[in-house]
């Protein structure tokens, strides 16, 4: 990590001095701020790269303080500090330019995990910044350098006719992006067809797809277009496109090849015109080369590839998201999380990723609107966010004892690098080694 300029605003000397040692120990120039008056002074004799300032301080509102930094130094990084905030401290903080927040007390290598992602967000934040994303994307919340990225890319090519493919997690938000897609595209007032196809059985996949020509087969009385031609004029957006039975593959490459589709039972050829947008949550290339997904149709429908991060490596979202739907869950009766309780949900991992955040914010707003929420209330998912979970694959008896240990030890080292987030640096300081033995205990095989 780069060394900065940074200013620490905090008004426990103890403390304070505390981080200025730390920081600068770890090559930053530091200057120690004990109030809102002193923290002024400093940002009107000289300028910084960030700001780590406590919200709550003796002389001054840690949030007009924040506002006022930030006026004046408009170039300027703050992470917000506090032990008494709630979620509307830190989710204000963070509309008013604040990247980030820690909740006290907190460990120093969680510090420096907040200065690696500053130091990664004002690198590519220069990539991105100049880029403003259309009406279309705005209501995708984001403030993430990669996840600004991939809605810049998807907005830049929505203008054209060119096939999209969506790679992420499930829960990621690609049919959210999908939808932007359609309607920043010239084809926006048309409609926008979702199909999930791992959510329609085999046996019902290409009728519903291609449509069905009457008297196809018994009970087809009459004829009924598919997803496809509903689509006319507008996007069809196939979800967990790798789920697609090969044999439909084919079809639907034809479909693409031709521009046209034949519904089952007829020959006869209907042109439509769409825009195709896929997504999946797997690998295709991999697909590919194991022979479950056609090269070729990979090719017609990866034309631009558009990778959406998870909740995970997107960490400074989840306030901001996790406001947005506790008021649409409870508008007149909101919440209020304490500090422990935010920073317990900004640091769980979110296998399910936004889709799960949602049903947690959900979750809260049944049981505790208007209320306060702690810890304890939490699910129990959260409760102990430190413990990797230790349910392994079942060990082969019978193997000798260092190929089993050896097997064990990838295996655990995994579920921590996962657990930091796939940090190598805090994986590694979590396991006690240095940087570069772990990178060749992840080499192994």
């Amino acid at each position: 990590m780069s060394s900065m300029k940074l200013l620490v605003v905090e008004d426990d000397p103890l403390f304070g001095g505390a981080l200025r040692s730390v920081l600068a120990g770890a090559g930053h120039e530091v200057r120690l701020a004990v109030s809102g008056a002193d923290a002024l002074s400093a940002i009107g004799e000289e300028s910084f790269d960030l700001v780590i300032q406590d919200i709550k301080l003796p002389d001054v509102n840690g949030l007009d303080l924040l506002r006022q930094i930030l006026a004046r130094q408009p170039h300027c990084g703050s992470l917000v500090m506090t032990g008494y905030g709630t979620i509307d401290d830190a989710v204000t903080a963070m509309k008013m330019g604040a990247f980030d927040f820690l909740t006290k007390p907190f460990a120093m290598e969680v510090l420096f995990l907040r200065l690696d992602s500053f130091a990664e967000l004002r690198k590519k934040g220069k990539d991105v910044q100049h880029y403003e994303l259309p009406e279309a994307f705005s209501d995708i919340i984001t403030r993430s350098p990669a996840m600004l990225a991939a809605l810049e890319m998807a907005a830049r090519v929505a203008h054209t006719s060119t096939s999209v493919l969506l790679q992420g997690e499930s829960g990621t938000g690609k049919e959210r992006v999908a939808e932007a897609i359609h309607r920043q595209s010239p084809r926006g007032s048309g409609p926008f067809v979702p199909v999930n196809c791992a959510a329609i059985p085999a046996t019902l996949i290409e009728s519903e797809l291609f449509g069905v020509e009457k008297g196809a087969y018994t009970g087809a009385e009459k004829g009924r277009p598919g997803y496809i031609e509903m689509a006319e004029g507008g996007t069809l957006f196939l979800d967990e496109i790798g789920e697609l039975p090969l044999e439909l593959q084919g079809k639907l490459l034809r479909v693409l090849q031709e521009k046209g589709v034949a519904r089952v039972g007829s020959t006869a050829f209907r042109e439509i015109d769409f825009r195709l947008v896929c997504a999946t949550n797997r690998d295709l290339s991999e697909m590919a080369r194991e022979k479950e997904f056609r090269e070729d149709l990979l090719y017609r429908i990866n034309v631009v590839l558009v990778r959406l991060p998870p909740l995970r490596e997107r960490r400074e979202d989840i306030p901001l998201l996790l406001r947005r739907f506790l008021e649409q869950f409870a508008p007149d009766d909101l919440p209020e999380l304490t500090a422990e309780a935010l920073d317990m949900l900004v640091q769980y991992n979110y296998p399910g990723n936004v889709r799960e955040l949602r049903n947690i914010a959900e979750r809260i707003s049944l049981l505790h609107g208007g209320g306060k929420v702690t810890p304890q209330h939490l699910p129990a998912e959260l409760q102990s966010p430190g413990v990797i979970g230790t349910t392994f694959e079942s060990f082969t008896v019978g193997r000798p004892l260092k190929e089993a240990v050896s097997q064990f030890e990838r295996r655990y080292i995994e579920k921590v690098v996962d657990y930091a987030g796939g940090r190598k640096t805090l994986a590694a300081k979590m396991l006690g080694l240095s940087r570069k033995v772990l990178w060749e205990k992840l080499k192994k095989e």
